[in-house]
């Protein structure tokens, strides 16, 4: 049993850094982002479903996300810049009342990677960049804890690129895994404790 165990916690260690190099290159135009991390957060929960693995399935579900979120993806990176600037504005101190700005944009900014991973995980080719906001939002406002474990994640990817650069390479495939895990713990919350337990 240890050993079948061990067996699959390897091969999902492997999609996980698989996932992650896709997700790094397919996000290097910024706009393309969130579709990136909707097909690998698709790509990982195929994994751990039995599904099909194949990196062609991924490609084929990050052109269709690319299709149908690209109003998203594009307000994604222009929010992102605009409160990192702001960001970067009241670090140097040049605006008024700046550690209270500081505090609030980097509220904001763990929100909006937040709902970006709750969006990732809620996208499912034919729904629309409008419906998978919605979605994401309401996950985001109804499994708070989940939120929380999101926003802790993302703040590990964070530690572990100022750490060593190259991990970022696998930042996408660790944050699509805590997309999905999240949501799978969402679903066993709802569906209560399993007969005989």
């Amino acid at each position: 049993m240890s050993g079948k165990r061990w067996s699959a916690g390897f091969a999902l260690f492997g999609e996980v850094v698989i996932t992650g190099a896709l997700v790094a290159v397919l996000s290097v135009p910024m706009v393309t982002a969130l579709p990136a991390l909707a097909a690998g957060t698709a790509h990982l929960r195929r994994h751990l479903t039995g599904e099909s693995v194949r990196v062609a399935d991924l490609l084929r579900d990050f052109g269709a996300a690319c299709r149908s979120l690209w109003p998203a993806a594009l307000a994604v990176p222009a929010a992102a810049l605009i409160l990192l600037w702001n960001l970067s504005l009241a670090q140097a101190g040049v605006i008024p009342g700046s550690g209270g700005v500081l505090a609030i944009t980097g509220a904001l900014l763990t929100a909006l990677a937040v709902l970006v991973l709750r969006a990732a995980d809620a996208w499912h080719p034919g729904l629309d960049a409008a419906g998978t906001v919605r979605e994401a939002a309401e996950r985001a406002r109804g499994d708070l804890p989940g939120s929380v474990l999101l926003a802790f994640a993302c703040g590990m990817c964070v530690v572990f690129v100022w750490m060593l650069l190259p991990l970022a390479l696998v930042c996408g495939g660790l944050l699509s895994l805590a997309a999905v895990g999240v949501s799978l713990r969402a679903e066993a919350a709802e569906a209560g404790p399993a007969p005989g337990d």
